[in-house]
């Protein structure tokens, strides 16, 4: 199953002068496969290195970091390994991986931490065959790879990986056809990451998250390709679904030090987003619906679901899904999520333009005040109670009321006209003077 789908998130629009609004048809796209701190430390690039070699004496520079492997560094290093069910990792490889936010990894069993641990130092050494350090069930080899694979959105090449049993139906080595590629594309998308994350590197965590999801809006077009499951459609192709917009947000995160993962789940079809950690709280972001395309097919970008809660997204987004596939049929549920209750970093509470419910005189000194602005510029704001959201397009919009005609007779007098907007699932509602 692939994440995206033909279409993101199709709004039609219906304008009409001054006395009617328009509503919000959404056909999304979809999902594929399988700490209180603002940021973590991460002292690592990602430039990789195909190889091919088995012989453990290679000398192996990936990351940014060198392992030399002498018999005298192996011998320290294995004085210091820690040691886990049977698997070591080095001191540098354990340093690095405990410097990343690994979402998922904090979620499994000591056996299947053991295994992605190998998996991590498979991703610091590629090479097409691959044998586990220590044999393990297909269960907890299943669910080390979907964490994995969740936590790093670089090791997209291992999409197609086989693995090999045992007598005792464990796994115990895989294959993967390594791209050739694999060392420009990781180049390529490294460069551009870098002077993105390089942007914005004096900002507050805020402002890079702002920076990175209005970046990736302004970069992509929504549409698919050949590598739309990963982040090299965006980075290099410019074009992507749900699945390289949700895994691109996390590298760039990544890089910038903040605790960003990629959450699969379901809208009315497989979709994929972001789920952020800042100053011990959770919060949704998702740059797909971020960038809507409408019917005469232009994008334009919109904060609907910017750093938003529970009580949000959820009226669209219907599940999370945790499960591990454990073959076509069958699967575990495996992976909880947190729950994102606080709205403080909303865009709309953060622009001045959120009313918990619905406020007369709040939403009218906001219009007046982004009309001395600018008259001419389309505005949106946001009301947190359905209800109170449904009594506001009644109020300001309804031919019994009218009451957003007279706040822009306050300005213009009585030459203007204007279109509304209006998008129920959210509470948000846009007014565009001409």
């Amino acid at each position: 199953m692939k994440v995206g789908g033909i279409m993101k998130k199709i709004i039609s629009i219906l304008l009409v002068l001054c006395l009617s609004g328009c509503t919000a048809l959404d056909l999304i796209d979809a999902y594929n496969e399988n700490q209180t701190n603002d940021t973590y430390k991460n002292e690592y690039n990602y430039n990789y290195k195909e190889t091919t070699t088995t012989e453990e004496n290679q000398n192996q520079t990936k990351d940014g970091f060198t392992v030399k492997n002498s018999n005298q560094s192996k011998k320290n290093d294995t004085e210091n390994n820690q040691t886990k069910n049977g698997f070591q990792l080095t001191n540098k490889e354990n340093k690095q991986l405990k410097s990343l936010y690994l979402f998922y990894y904090d979620q499994l069993s000591p056996v299947q931490k053991a295994v992605y641990e190998d998996l991590y130092t498979f991703l610091q050494k590629p090479s097409s065959l691959y044998k586990l350090k220590k044999a393990a069930k297909t269960e907890d080899f299943f669910t080390a790879m979907t964490a994995f694979r969740y936590d790093f959105p670089e090791a997209y090449w291992l999409e197609g990986y086989r693995y090999y049993s045992d007598s005792e139906k464990r796994v115990t080595s895989i294959t993967i056809s390594i791209p050739e590629d694999l060392e420009t594309k990781m180049a390529q998308v490294d460069a551009i990451a870098n002077n993105v994350v390089a942007a914005v590197a004096n900002e507050s965590t805020y402002n890079k998250l702002k920076y990175f999801y209005e970046w990736i809006i302004n970069w992509t077009i929504y549409q698919s390709n050949e590598c739309d499951q990963d982040f090299t459609s965006v980075f290099l192709l410019k074009q992507s679904v749900c699945a390289g917009y949700s895994r691109t947000f996390q590298y760039l995160c990544k890089k910038a030090g903040i605790k960003c993962t990629y959450v699969p789940g379901d809208t009315n079809e497989p979709h994929a987003w972001n789920l952020v950690e800042l100053n011990g709280k959770y919060y949704w972001v998702d740059v797909t619906w971020g960038d809507p395309v409408y019917d005469d097919g232009t994008q334009t970008l919109n904060y609907h679901y910017f750093m938003t809660t529970d009580e949000v997204l959820f009226r669209t987004h219907y599940t999370l899904d945790g499960k591990v596939l454990l073959n076509s049929y069958d699967s575990i549920d495996v992976f909880k999520f947190p729950q994102c209750t606080d709205n403080s970093l909303s865009y709309y509470v953060q622009m001045g333009a959120y009313f918990p419910t619905y406020d007369y005189y709040g939403i009218r000194s906001y219009v007046l005040q982004k009309l001395n602005e600018n008259p001419y510029q389309y505005f949106e704001f946001q009301i947190g109670d359905i209800a109170s959201y449904q009594q506001a397009l009644d109020y300001l919009f309804s031919e019994n009321y009218l009451y957003m005609t007279g706040i822009l007779q306050e300005y213009f007098g009585y030459e203007f006209r204007y279109y509304y907007y209006y998008w129920g699932d959210t509470g948000i509602i846009g007014i565009q003077v001409y």
